[in-house]
């Protein structure tokens, strides 16, 4: 256990500079593309997406999941998976082809049809290393999967920025994302170290296909009611106002979506080792929980309070409306960060089945809520909508852990108290200084007082008052290979050396 520890330690510490690096370039990208881009064209990608996004879970039916949770997979079973992964992407090329002028006639706009078709062609360049990446995942190679993140990130950025200034609008986004990911696919494919042996062996692959196909049906229904926003008010209210929607939660989920997505990788085949501990899956994913909310929960408190300094600076004054939407999404960022590991849990030991009634219950909820919503008060109704609904979905999945995988919510909220505590301590200090300053200050000099004041009352609070989360970062760092010697130093002398 301590072996594996360190080990899934150190692939986070991997991946997260990997990724890390690679977000802040496509957070750096974000905004630039912002100023040369239209809310239009943001909001035409998204239409797009939403349902090239709903087709590409069929691309795989599940198999990469298949691989990681299985203990053992033969050769045929590889072969058998990769073989029916790309005929899948093949006939889901054609079925996008044929529905996208269906859709484009959905939206109004014809321009949809053309990038669904452009879009469609990730699918089968997808296809070519679903079983690779699964294998990379599997044998928890995290600097092949934090190389391979990064240069996609990066590809992607540049290409879009590229085309951008080229003025090719939103077909900018539509090619760098198409690219991206062929080159993504291609580096995957060679780093894995596996290569198919035979084009065939279909029912080798049944056995994984049982499995993949209920973990299939989760990610459907966890897409339809993660966008189902992006679809129902492009639909009622136009690509404009989803075109702003997008931005807000765009930048809303950029504290939790990488750091969250992150995590989950290496929870992933780390669950699957100890799916027939759960005493130490328990403790493995309160560590997680730990450890992604003293990160998270502080960088969407900062949202929150520092947003109407924060878009102007950002995006300049054509985004004003974001600000409002985006706050409190990124209040829905508090749930919605924990989520996926709690899920990726029960997957993990097998319980796909909760998984999937789980899902089903909240591709029902979730768009009832959006388009009450968007009737209701526009895409600040959808927000506020939303804010409601995940709050009581995650008390909802957090009862399911715990009569399935006997999750301890005592000791799981324990690991909370803390990083949520500092960050209301944090939200107060920041809200004091701008009382205080806005009346003395620009914007962009009160906004760097704002990130300061922020950081330093929330070190404060984990040195000197909640002396468990600097315990939760030493031990990480223990586990990463740093010695006693440099962890003997301030702010570690504040608490007790292990």
């Amino acid at each position: 256990m301590s072996q594996l520890k360190k080990q899934t330690v150190r692939g986070v510490a991997i991946l997260g500079a990997g990724k890390g690096l690679g977000r802040l370039i496509s957070f750096a990208n974000t905004i630039i593309l912002a100023r040369i881009l239209s809310p239009e064209d943001y909001g035409l990608m998204a239409m797009a997406m939403v349902v090239c996004g709903f087709i590409a879970f069929f691309n795989e039916i599940g198999l990469g999941s298949a691989i990681i949770q299985r203990k053992d997979v033969t050769e045929k079973q590889l072969n058998g998976a990769f073989s029916i992964a790309v005929l899948a992407s093949i006939g889901l090329y054609g079925v996008t082809y044929l529905i996208a002028p269906y859709v484009g006639t959905f939206y109004n706009n014809s321009q949809i049809t053309e990038m669904l078709v452009v879009l469609a062609i990730s699918f089968i360049t997808g296809a070519f290393s679903t079983v690779s990446n699964a294998l990379i995942s599997k044998n928890m190679q995290f600097k092949a999967l934090a190389g391979i993140e990064l240069v996609s990130i990066v590809t992607q950025a540049f290409l879009t920025l590229i085309f951008a200034l080229l003025g090719y609008e939103a077909w900018s986004l539509v090619y760098g994302f198409v690219i991206s990911q062929f080159i993504r696919s291609v580096l995957v494919y060679k780093l894995a170290g596996w290569q198919p042996t035979k084009f065939g062996a279909f029912n080798e692959a049944f056995p994984l296909i049982k499995f993949g196909l209920t973990v299939t049906y989760s990610r459907l229904t966890w897409y339809a009611y993660s966008n189902a926003a992006t679809f129902i008010v492009g639909k009622i209210s136009g690509e404009k106002q989803l075109g702003i929607y997008s931005m807000a939660a765009t930048l809303a989920d950029l504290p939790t979506s990488h750091l969250t997505s992150l995590i989950r990788q290496v929870a992933s085949p780390v669950f699957a080792k100890l799916q027939e501990d759960l005493s130490q899956l328990n403790k493995m994913l309160y560590g997680f929980t730990a450890g992604l909310s003293l990160i998270t929960f502080p960088l969407l408190a900062g949202i929150i309070v520092t947003a109407p300094e924060l878009i102007p600076i950002l995006l300049g004054e054509q985004w004003l409306d974001v600000i409002f939407p985006m706050q409190v999404l990124a209040l829905v960022g508090f749930f919605r960060s924990l989520s996926p590991l709690l899920t990726q849990a029960l997957t993990s030991v097998g319980k796909v089945n909760i998984t999937a009634k789980y899902t089903t219950i909240c591709s029902i909820v979730v768009p009832l809520a959006v388009f009450m919503g968007v009737t209701w008060q526009g895409i600040n109704g959808v927000a506020i909508a939303l804010c409601i609904t995940y709050s009581v979905l995650t008390i909802l999945l957090l009862l399911l852990c715990r009569q399935h995988i006997n999750l301890s919510l005592q000791q799981y909220f324990v690991r909370l108290v803390t990083p949520f505590s500092g960050s209301l301590v944090m939200v107060l200090g920041v809200y004091i200084t701008n009382t205080i300053l806005t009346n003395y200050l620009n914007v962009i000099f009160l906004f760097i007082i704002e990130v300061i004041v922020g950081v330093v009352v929330y070190c404060w609070w984990l040195i000197y008052i909640r002396k468990d989360g600097l315990k939760q970062f030493k031990s990480v760092l223990v586990d990463m290979g740093i010695g006693q010697k440099k962890l003997g130093r301030w702010p570690f002398t504040r608490i007790e050396i292990d």
